[in-house]
């Protein structure tokens, strides 16, 4: 079973289309004023349609997350990490994707941000109710992605999880385990993630390297998430460790 892989902190239509060609399937951009990988927005757009034109190419089933949505709210499952697994097939055989980063921003300001960029996804990596933007997103347009901290969200995460397979909750996409504020390039207590109950993407201080020292905690993970693993002494991304950081996580588990 390959793995999932998103290429976050993108700030460049030539890094986001390494990312694509390479593999990805989720491409990531920074929608938090003022941080160090923050997109301009029409690069953010000019990558959406990179994102867009790449599904096409490739003759998608679901051209679109709310298509994605929508086909998996008429399956009936019997818990919600059957629910993460499934969603995870569906961004495999269709991506890739592009996932805008917010973090405690206004909701009015979030949703209008991912309107103008064209995201696909949108990932809460703050303190946000997700059930706020759950409510928010009409017509399931976008996918919600929502950042989990261990062991401090240990029970937010058992709260919430079982709601996904209630009528209310519909459009969220997947948990993502990263550390407090991303980005830092540090890892997370790997040994926790086997004792959760849930199907995660894994992010945190990850580089094309050290992907094969995570094999051991990899029962609930389904993806790899990077940034500063695949950049360069200046914070540019490298389109070689892109290259290398796909193939790597695509085989950890092969």
């Amino acid at each position: 079973m390959a793995l999932l892989i998103k290429i976050c902190g993108l700030r460049t239509a030539e890094a986001a289309n390494q990312a694509i060609e390479a593999g990805a399937d989720l491409l990531g951009v920074i929608m938090v004023p003022g941080r160090k990988r923050t997109v301009a927005l029409d690069v953010a757009a000019e990558i959406s349609k990179l994102a867009q034109n790449k599904r096409k190419a490739l003759g998608r089933q679901f051209q679109s997350v709310n298509e994605i949505l929508n086909h998996i709210n008429s399956l009936k499952f019997d818990s919600h990490r059957a629910y993460f697994q499934k969603f995870k097939v569906l961004v495999e055989e269709n991506g890739p994707f592009l996932v805008g980063v917010f973090r405690n921003q206004n909701i009015e300001d979030v949703f209008k941000l991912a309107n103008q960029a064209s995201v696909d996804f949108i990932q809460l990596h703050g303190s946000e109710d997700v059930s706020e933007y759950l409510a928010r997103n009409d017509g399931l347009k976008y996918g919600i992605i929502k950042r989990y901290v261990i062991p401090d969200h240990t029970e937010q995460m058992k709260e919430f999880f079982p709601k996904v397979l209630e009528s209310t909750h519909q459009g969220f996409g997947f948990p993502l385990l990263d550390s407090e504020l991303g980005g830092e390039g540090q890892t997370i207590d790997w040994t926790l993630i086997n004792d959760l109950d849930g199907d995660f993407m894994l992010a945190g201080g990850l580089n094309a390297e050290n992907l094969s020292e995570t094999k051991p905690f990899l029962k609930n993970v389904f993806g790899f998430d990077v940034s500063g693993g695949v950049e360069n002494e200046n914070g540019d991304k490298d389109l070689d460790k892109i290259s290398r950081f796909v193939a790597n996580g695509k085989q950890v588990l092969t």
